[in-house]
């Protein structure tokens, strides 16, 4: 149902919010190259927000 519809980003080990964020970046990238339909930093933008929301002490909070 999902051929040609998904994709995935594996990696090797350890990784944090700065590298998924990054990893996020170059696929919105390659996509609006390759012409999709696609808010420049929408998905960045989503995980930015599920990452403040889902901290286990936000930032707010932390100061």
């Amino acid at each position: 149902k999902v051929a040609g519809k998904v994709f995935r980003i594996g990696h090797l080990g350890w990784l944090n919010e700065v590298m998924v964020l990054g990893s996020l970046a170059a696929a919105e990238l390659a996509l609006l190259d390759c012409g999709v339909d696609l808010a420049p930093g929408s998905g960045v933008a989503a995980a930015i927000e599920h990452f403040r929301n889902t901290a286990a002490m936000p930032v707010a909070e932390a100061a």
